[in-house]
């Protein structure tokens, strides 16, 4: 099942293109290939035994819970990928300890109120749902009055809620994995070498699969940023991210994946 093209701001090919190279693969190993798009997805589940799926809007993973609850195997779960949602994975990073910026959640009608009062202070607005329809939904601000207006245009755009999140200043790293343990691989800025051999690399593995447990996704991506103390701090998790710098790679894992877990 493809994602919602609105949810892909411009990497409606490279999402598809990462499914496609797993259903290649499945296909050549003999199994039966069916082909959905969250845009369109029906009430009733096909005769499958796994759904692959890049579904994450609301109204897609509705769905989907409906189907896992008939008995339907999905990956990733819906309800994982509605914990990578920021409104409910900074709770469960904040619970477990991780290193996770300080992050606030605010309904967006209520927002310029609550800042009349107390404003966090400079940082980023991000849509608290979904992680992106566009460069809009994520914003740095550095005063009050930027932030009222990022919070006005969120409005005026229909999203109900966003959180607010600290900047951590350093060096931004991109990773992608498949899991438990088959794959991680993480890219500093525009490099198309990972970085394994960073003094930071195993840290920052061992707090992004952390964060994928937590959420229950195995199949995940995301962002941090490496501190000036060389330290990893997670910023966003993605459910099955686009793999663009290691998708021959990540697609045979995820085939080695699906093969154990529908082995008889």
């Amino acid at each position: 099942m493809y994602r919602e093209r609105a949810l892909s701001p411009g990497k409606v090919e490279a999402d598809a293109a990462i499914l496609d190279a797993v259903l290649f693969a499945l296909a050549a190993l003999g199994w039966e290939i069916g082909r959905l798009s969250a845009d369109n997805i029906p009430h009733d589940p096909p005769a499958a035994a796994l759904v692959l799926h890049l579904a994450q809007g609301p109204r897609a993973l509705d769905v989907l819970e409906k189907w896992e609850r008939r008995g339907i195997r999905l990956i990733n779960s819906p309800r994982a990928v509605r914990r990578c949602y920021r409104r409910y994975l900074f709770p469960l990073l904040a619970a477990a300890a991780s290193a996770y910026p300080a992050t606030r959640l605010y309904e967006v009608q209520e927002a310029p109120q609550l800042w009349s009062g107390e404003f966090p202070g400079p940082g980023w607005l991000k849509r608290a749902e979904v992680h992106a329809e566009g460069p809009g939904d994520v914003r740095r601000v550095a005063t009050r009055a930027e932030a009222l207006e990022v919070a006005a245009d969120f409005q005026r755009r229909g999203i109900d809620s966003l959180i607010w999140q600290e900047h951590v200043p350093g060096q931004e790293i991109k990773f992608y994995g498949v899991g438990p343990g088959l794959l991680f691989r993480a890219y500093a800025g525009d490099s198309p070498e990972p970085v394994e051999a960073a003094l930071f690399a195993a840290a920052l593995q061992r707090l992004a699969e952390q964060a994928a447990r937590l959420a229950g996704v195995v199949i995940f991506g995301g962002d941090a940023i490496i501190t000036p103390e060389g330290q990893p701090v997670l910023i966003d998790l993605n459910d099955w991210p686009s793999f663009s710098r290691c998708r021959e790679e990540a697609a045979r894992e995820i085939v080695r994946y699906v093969q154990t877990i529908l082995s008889p």
